[in-house]
């Protein structure tokens, strides 16, 4: 049995601390055994070194670590140019590797990032996100920006961060992630004002940039249905933001985003209310059905909301939104139904599976392929019994590919919206590129290291799957589906037929095959399945719990092709490319094969749903 490991180089800057798992590309264990220990050395040329929970491990010596452990390993560069070698093996509780080895290269420091501000013209009260103060930043140390400092001169406005003015004329430092908490509110008079700011990439900051914001007086009057809104800040930001009476998603958001800072009161909350009422009304506000779906999802209320969950195994309470909502509970509410960062969970230990150590990381595929449209073969099933939904995405793109084009739609931020349809209403759920990867070097046949629905080479099964297990949060939608209700993968083990309607809003017919039939009934399936298949109508095939020849028991296939005159249907398996067993992927079977197998064949009608 052989256990090899694929290494990769680093290249740092001096100091630098990365993960000591990033030397590891990939395992492979013939034997398909887990990787259960890992021993690491550093030569320590450079004077880099490997430390674990904060503590040094000597180099020019071998230290053997549990894969939790390996998990933990932190690698700290050299405080010098040079490079060393750095050598892994790996245990999977039968036998060693042979040590695999790379290096660690540490290069001169880093040179400062630069930032840009955005000056802007508000009205008196109005409030803004801070990042919209930065108009773009760039590193050139390829790095990301870990810390945002800012410093309000405080002549007409002020910073706030998590409710709390802070001091005019004294830089505070942010991460990211507390910058998303921090807001400037412009003065009640007209004037100016002006915001420092400086990042950082965990290095030296960037020299600092101003944001100059004029504040102007309230529109006079103002608009019939800015006059309804009795919040000041946010009835400022809907009359900045309103174009022609409509509102887009990411005006919608900064609204949102705006009226979060400081938590909600009573006068914000209803004032929230009446906005939403106000959308696509009669002499109201217009919006796009996904926007007005998700403000209402974040404003009114949804079943959904009860929970969050955000990757976690254990869901915690979150609640509708209401005059006593705290920032943080605005703002995950906010995340739940414009971001998507309420994640499923990962973990499928209640279906009775081993969890593979998955993180969520942010897929960098395209959605599509180079043709820029989905393909059937892009559908590979990864650790979940996901098939009746992955087969029915896959048939939908080979018979209407233009239905899952429309079905996922860029917001472009990073997120997506994508459209499942719950007893014929359109039900949105908004993703973010996250996606769950396996860890501890595991990896499909295709090369994929998605934990459930895969791919090398396209993203958008991975999207939608995940959209759909963030839709089975929502009551209605679980029940539809016939799932327990929750916000996690291991919820969509085992379905049916019923996400034919869920993607296309088309009611199916059923076709419940058995051994014994007559030549006759077979001759009337295939002629009607025929004429099925040339309408552009989806099919798929479901088995009972036998296997037999390249059928596997309890599964769910796409139909690729019906063939009337031989009397054969031509089926492919949602394993696809990811799987490496004997069986055939693509094959194709006699219609009276298939009813020997007792199969169930489900075809939509080109019906909407009622």
């Amino acid at each position: 049995m052989t256990i090899s490991l694929t290494l990769n180089a680093q290249t740092l800057s001096e100091g630098q601390t990365i993960n000591g798992s990033s030397f590891l590309a990939f395992v492979t264990d013939s034997a398909r055994r887990s990787i259960t220990q890992y021993s690491v050395y550093d030569s320590g040329a450079d004077g880099g070194c490997f430390t674990l929970n904060g503590v040094k491990l000597s180099n020019g010596a071998w230290h053997t670590l549990t894969a939790a452990q390996f998990a933990q390993l932190k690698y700290v560069a050299g405080s010098g140019v040079g490079s060393e070698t750095i050598s892994i093996k790996a245990y999977d509780g039968a036998s060693w590797s042979s040590a695999y080895s790379t290096t660690a290269k540490t290069t001169a420091p880093a040179s400062p990032p630069t930032v840009a501000a955005a000056s802007q013209t508000v009205t008196e009260g109005q409030t803004l996100a801070a990042s919209s103060l930065i108009a773009s930043t760039k590193d050139p140390n390829g790095k990301a920006i870990t810390t945002y400092k800012l410093m309000d001169n405080g002549t007409d406005g002020h910073l706030v961060y998590n409710g709390t003015t802070l001091t005019a004329g004294t830089w505070y430092s942010f991460t990211a992630s507390q910058l998303a908490q921090v807001s400037w509110v412009a003065g009640s008079s007209v004037g100016s004002d002006q915001v420092s700011i400086e990042v950082s990439d965990g290095g030296a900051f960037s020299a600092a940039a101003t944001a100059t914001l004029t504040v102007n007086a309230p529109p006079s009057g103002g608009s019939s249905i800015v006059s309804k809104l009795a919040d000041p800040g946010i009835a400022a930001d809907v009359s900045k933001l309103m174009v022609n009476n409509s509102l887009s998603y990411n005006s919608m958001l900064t609204i949102l985003q705006d009226a979060a800072v400081g938590g909600m009161t009573t006068t914000k909350f209803n004032t929230l209310q009446t906005l939403a009422s106000l959308l696509n009304a009669s002499g109201g506000i217009s919006v796009s059905s996904y926007v007005q779906q998700i403000t209402d999802d974040a404003i009114l209320g949804n079943s959904a909301n009860a929970h969050w969950n955000g990757g976690s195994s254990t869901a915690t309470a979150l609640g509708n939104l209401s005059a006593t909502s705290t920032q943080t509970q605005v703002n995950e509410l906010i995340g739940k139904w414009f971001l998507g960062t309420d994640l499923p969970s990962m973990d499928v230990s209640g279906i009775g599976e081993s969890n593979l150590n998955p993180t969520y990381k942010a897929t960098t595929l395209p959605l599509f392929g180079a043709g820029g449209v989905p393909l059937y073969t892009d559908v590979n099933q990864g650790y979940l019994g996901d098939c009746y939904f992955v087969s029915a995405l896959g048939e939908t793109a080979l018979k209407n590919p233009s239905l899952i084009e429309n079905m996922i739609t860029s917001n472009g931020n990073g997120t997506d919206s994508v459209c499942f349809y719950i007893n014929g209403q359109a039900d949105y759920v908004t993703v973010n590129a996250q996606l769950p990867v396996m860890g501890g070097g595991y990896q499909w046949a295709n090369g994929a290291t998605q934990e459930f629905a895969n791919s090398a080479t396209v993203s958008w099964v991975g999207l939608i799957e995940k959209a759909y297990a963030e839709l089975n949060e929502q009551i209605a939608a679980a029940n539809y589906g016939g799932h327990p209700v929750g916000d996690a993968y291991e919820d969509l083990n085992g379905g049916t037929a019923v996400t034919l309607s869920e993607i296309t809003d088309q009611t199916f017919n059923t076709y419940n095959l058995s051994n014994g039939e007559s030549q006759t009934t077979l001759n009337s399936l295939m002629s009607t399945l025929a004429s099925d298949w040339a309408a552009g109508d989806e099919i798929i095939l479901s088995t009972p719990n036998a296997d037999n020849g390249n059928l596997v028991g309890d599964h769910m296939y796409m139909v690729t092709g019906v063939n009337a005159s031989a009397g054969t249907i031509s089926i492919q398996n949602p394993w696809n490319t990811a799987y490496s067993g004997s069986l055939q992927m693509s094959f194709t079977d006699t219609i009276a094969q298939l009813a020997a197998d007792n199969v169930s064949i489900y075809a939509t009608t080109g019906t909407k749903v009622a």
